[in-house]
């Protein structure tokens, strides 16, 4: 995994504090909330496809 770093304000480590969190954690948390949102989108997009084109997948698959 890579590490990456980014800047954020005061109102970041006051929110995680207010949360009961570290700011790492909240971080760690903002970044699987919007990786699994992404996920959820290319899923959609996949099954779309899918569905667009399941007689010419099922040929391929023969």
């Amino acid at each position: 995994m890579r590490e990456t770093t980014v800047p954020v304000g005061d109102g970041f480590a006051d929110l995680a504090d207010a949360l009961g969190l570290t700011p790492e954690e909240l971080a760690a948390e903002a970044c699987d909330r919007a990786v699994a949102a992404e996920a959820h989108q290319v899923w959609d997009q996949a099954l779309r496809l899918a569905r667009r084109h399941d007689s010419l997948l099922r040929r391929l698959g023969e």
